[in-house]
């Protein structure tokens, strides 16, 4: 679940889980989320989430609402960015709000190189270092979308379909194994060559 965290205040460290639907911000008590914090007013701001977007409302507050530091009467409030009510920070830590990313369309996509290692889904020839843990299409580092979060790490979408991407371990070699006539040759060179020296020396 959407959650908001936050960051400074009488409630700093606190969390808000954000259900779906409207939940209202606010000093008063019949808010549903209620500030002990004298810039935040009686009735701030709604947060409304519909369609796995986030939504923030402002409700006429005294010293405003912002995004980002941008003062705001509704907007869409987006992964890593910072909500103020009044002297109030909080921020939006998790990434579930549905984001448009446009699919690429590969051409002919193969899935492994010719060392055996995997391929970009959508660069052929090219090493795939990250994989989408929902789809688990292999990309390489340009295609993966990334979004900075606030105080964490960022955050590595699926350029088709919007998952989590995680990275791929370095890919493994196999070394040829020899044959055991090459093995055996390779032995009784190495005795003969040895023998051989001895003979001269002496």
């Amino acid at each position: 679940m959407p959650q908001l965290a936050i960051k400074s205040g009488s409630r700093a460290a606190q969390t808000i889980e954000l259900p779906s639907g409207t939940i209202r911000l606010g000093r008063d008590s019949t808010n549903d989320f209620c500030f002990d914090d004298a810039t935040v007013s009686s009735r701030h701001c709604e947060v409304i989430l519909q369609d796995g977007t986030v939504r923030i409302h402002d409700l006429g507050s005294t010293n405003g609402t912002f995004i980002d530091g941008q003062q705001i009467k509704e907007a869409v409030l987006l992964p890593g960015q910072t909500l103020n009510l009044g002297s109030v920070e909080i921020a939006f830590e998790d990434a579930l709000a549905h984001i448009a990313i446009p699919a690429l369309t590969p051409q002919q996509p193969n899935p492994f190189l010719a060392d055996g290692a995997p391929a970009c889904y959508n660069h052929s020839g090219s090493h795939a270092t990250m994989e989408c843990a929902q789809c688990s299409k292999t990309f390489c580092e340009l295609c993966v979308h990334q979004i900075r979060r606030m105080g964490g790490a960022s955050l590595k979408l699926c350029p088709v379909c919007g998952g989590h991407c995680q990275s791929l371990g370095q890919p493994k070699v196999e070394k040829k194994r020899k044959s055991r006539i090459s093995s055996w040759l390779g032995k009784l060179t190495a005795k003969m060559t040895g023998r051989l020296t001895r003979t001269i020396l002496s």
